[in-house]
């Protein structure tokens, strides 16, 4: 094997059991030192065995006294061979606890971690989709895949200890047949894990060829597609297609048997000789007087064994430099959110940009409080602007906007204005490029953000559904405020739900199909717990972001009464590209382009005539048809 694919094994094993050993390290080193322990028994074993081998050899012509005392002599190897032995049964059923143990509590450990980095990373970050996909990919490799790396690891860490216990023995006959027995082991070991590497390479690549045959196998045999076939006359061209494919398949797979017959003499030949050269050299020594026979024989069983070890160690070794690359993927995502997003023990509310407002490198907001939150919730936006990572321009500029206490505002503009962007600065989930946001005069930079978030609320067209129980449902949206009946009911009833029996057969009934018994539920249903979800929350500032976007105009009225409950009471900035809305907002804001370009009543802005006055007018024509 060339060696850039054992470093790239070393580069992504190593770390990612460094970054499992820093969380639990004495696990992780009884699990490393087990297998040391095992392959280092090997040596007292085989030197026993020789011990026991030489002195039977020795009293072969003696008599019974010579015998006796032979036996007395045997009886410390014999002790040793046998506490060895014991010793490596006890070590390797520890070793399958420990090992059992260990991948178990690791792949729980890196699951965490990533999900850990995912929900404190910026939510910039999953609009982007570079950062998304490597964030799947790492999903990915920390469930199954992780469970198999740790497998293969353990099985490649276990065969190299042996391997090494075996280069020891062999070592009694000297460094020369230890260097020999490496050396064989070496090119044996290449030869064969080339052998399974090539294999898994077709494999992978017949998988995507096998897919189109398997679609040809079962198209040509349907009696619907036979009619078809029939009429057109393609049932030579599929037929020639479909064995072209399997030919073609068997082609590969003979070539790569025959690579591999021939490999494995080659590796069997290299095995031979070398133990023929060592019997050979080893024999002569003993003629010599330099050697008994039980150092030959323990050396023989020695090499036997490692040339047993060349072949399988094969397939753990080749398929963790399969996995490789995703396991740098991972150890490369959980590094980099490291860095970006500080101590893991501190969930980050939103990251922001460079002082000077160009939208680089983004640093962790996790600020003590410098102040606490004013209870009157005005809320002012002074001079904001952000601008997306790589974006050649702003996405919002020069905000000045100020929320009063109680008042309903509404946010109107086309697509690309800037709302949902302005929105997810509101809550706090991104951080202004330029400019500031002030809660009661004091900067959102200086605010904890669990107090910032116990603030607001939101409800967006894409709310999630949550198939747990009712009280669940409900509860999320203020966890800290625990499960009072009285007070989920009230947060029930401004959704106008009313019978939660009816709904799921009480607060604690499951809602969803994901387990039995849920209750199905329509979308207008989950809507409704949505909404209940935020009047539960009590929060100061609510968000409506396009709640109504995909109902019909009934449904929209029906919510719009409970829009009403819930406001009460609170500052309500609502979103929407339906303007008959935001004839009932205390205050219009239009959105244009990044900036605000107009703001006041409905009444005076119909009679300024500009931007909303035009979209309203134009809604109004396409209803009236």
């Amino acid at each position: 094997m060339k060696s850039n694919s054992l470093a790239a094994v070393v580069r992504g094993v190593v770390p990612l059991l460094v970054t499992i050993g820093r969380s639990m390290p004495v696990l992780t080193a009884v699990w490393l030192l087990l297998p040391l322990l095992l392959g280092a028994l090997l040596v007292p074993l085989f030197a026993s065995q020789k011990q026991l081998i030489d002195l039977f050899v020795s009293g072969a012509g003696a008599g019974v006294g010579s015998w006796s005392e032979r036996a007395r002599e045997a009886l410390t190897p014999l002790a040793l061979m046998l506490g060895a032995a014991l010793l490596r049964v006890i070590v390797t059923s520890a070793q399958n606890v420990t090992d059992s143990h260990f991948r178990g509590k690791a792949s729980m450990l890196v699951q965490s971690l990533v999900q850990q980095s995912a929900v404190r990373a910026p939510l910039e970050k999953m609009d982007d989709p570079v950062y998304y996909d490597r964030l799947q990919r790492a999903r990915a490799v920390a469930g199954e895949d992780l469970f198999g790396v740790l497998q293969n690891a353990f099985s490649a860490l276990r065969l190299a200890t042996e391997l090494l216990g075996l280069l020891a023995v062999a070592s009694a006959a000297g460094p020369g047949i230890a260097l020999l027995l490496a050396a064989v082991f070496a090119f044996s070991f290449t030869i064969r894990l080339e052998a399974d590497m090539v294999k898994r390479r077709l494999n992978r690549d017949l998988t995507r060829s096998g897919r189109e045959s398997d679609y040809l196998r079962e198209t040509i045999v349907r009696p619907e597609t036979i009619r078809d076939m029939r009429i057109a006359g393609s049932i030579p061209y599929l037929t020639d297609k479909f064995a072209g494919g399997m030919l073609r398949s068997l082609v590969l797979r003979g070539n790569a048997n025959r690579r591999e017959i021939r490999r494995g003499i080659a590796s069997s030949a290299a095995q031979i000789a070398g133990l023929f050269g060592a019997l050979v050299w080893m024999a002569s020594r003993m003629a010599d007087g330099f050697m008994t026979a039980g150092t030959i024989i323990v050396v023989f069983q020695a090499m036997r064994g490692a040339y047993g070890i060349s072949s399988r160690a094969a397939f753990p070794v080749g398929k963790m430099y399969i996995q490789s690359a995703k396991i740098v993927d991972l150890i490369e995502f959980l590094r980099e959110a490291k860095q970006e997003t500080g101590d893991p023990s501190r969930p980050a509310l939103a990251t922001a940009g460079k002082d000077d407002g160009e939208g680089g490198a983004e640093t962790p907001v996790i600020r003590a409080a410098t102040a606490a939150i004013g209870r009157t919730g005005r809320i002012d936006l002074e001079r904001v602007s952000y601008k997306y990572a790589g974006a050649a321009s702003e996405t919002l500029r020069d905000i000045r906007l100020t929320l009063h206490p109680g008042e309903t505002v509404a946010l109107v503009g086309d697509n690309g204005a800037g709302k949902s962007t302005l929105v997810k600065l509101l809550l706090g989930l991104y951080r202004p490029t330029g400019g500031r946001i002030l809660w009661d005069g004091v900067d959102y930079r200086e605010l904890e953000p669990e107090e910032l978030r116990g603030r607001v609320s939101a409800l967006f067209q894409d709310f999630v559904r949550y198939e747990t129980t009712l009280r669940d449902n409900v509860t999320f949206g203020r966890l800290e405020a625990g499960a009072n009946d009285e007070s989920l009911r009230r947060a029930l009833s401004a959704a106008s739900i009313d019978s939660p029996e009816r709904l799921a057969g009480g607060l604690d009934g499951r809602v969803g199909q994901l387990t039995e018994g849920g209750r199905s539920m329509s979308g207008g249903e989950w809507q409704r717990l949505a909404i209940a979800r935020a009047a539960f929350r009590e929060s100061q500032l609510l968000v409506l972001d396009e709640p109504t976007a995909a109902l019909d105009p009934q449904r929209e009225s029906e919510l719009y009464r409970s829009f009403r409950e819930l406001a009460k009471g609170r500052t309500v900035l609502f979103v929407s590209h339906r303007l008959g809305w935001a004839r009932f907002a205390d205050r219009i804001v239009v959105l244009q382009a990044g900036a605000i370009a107009e703001e006041g009543t409905h009444d005076a802005l119909m009679a300024a005539g500009g931007e909303y006055a035009s979209m309203f007018r134009a809604q109004a024509e396409w209803y009236r048809g």
